[in-house]
């Protein structure tokens, strides 16, 4: 009965000292991006994001896809004479529409509804000056 109460004990020491470890690996990435104002938010999927960023006439993501290769996607905001290449977000090197929760922006925040977790990315301004790391659990 020792024997197993001792093996216990160190099966759960063992395993929350590999939690911990895989907590700040997670975390480490998203504490921010040098001197363009970056940090993290972590969401859950099927939740409303909101990002706060200064107004501009579009916004960047890099996303990694299934085989963990990185992809910027681009979105445009709506401003009445753009009707036709606004309003979702872009995949900059095929030009095609890319399927993510729906997205608008009003008052300084970027606002991202039913968030997938294929939306989890670095999200920036156009011009890539300031930056949020989202995930998206």
């Amino acid at each position: 009965m020792r024997k197993v109460i001792i093996f216990i004990f160190l099966v759960a020491y063992f395993s929350a000292t590999c939690f911990a470890e895989e907590e700040e690996e997670e975390e480490s990435p998203s504490t921010g991006s040098g001197n363009t104002g970056g940090s993290g938010i972590q969401v859950d999927a099927g939740t409303q994001l909101s990002i706060p960023l200064p107004q501009a006439t579009t916004y960047r993501r890099i996303v990694k896809n299934a085989k963990g290769k990185e992809i910027e996607h681009l979105y445009r905001v709506c401003n009445g004479k753009n009707k036709k290449t606004c309003g979702y977000w872009e995949n900059t090197k095929t030009k095609k529409k890319v399927a993510s929760g729906k997205t608008t922006f009003a008052k300084n925040v970027l606002t991202i509804n039913n968030i997938r977790k294929t939306d989890s990315g670095k999200y920036m301004t156009g011009n890539k000056k300031q930056s949020y790391n989202v995930k998206v659990n």
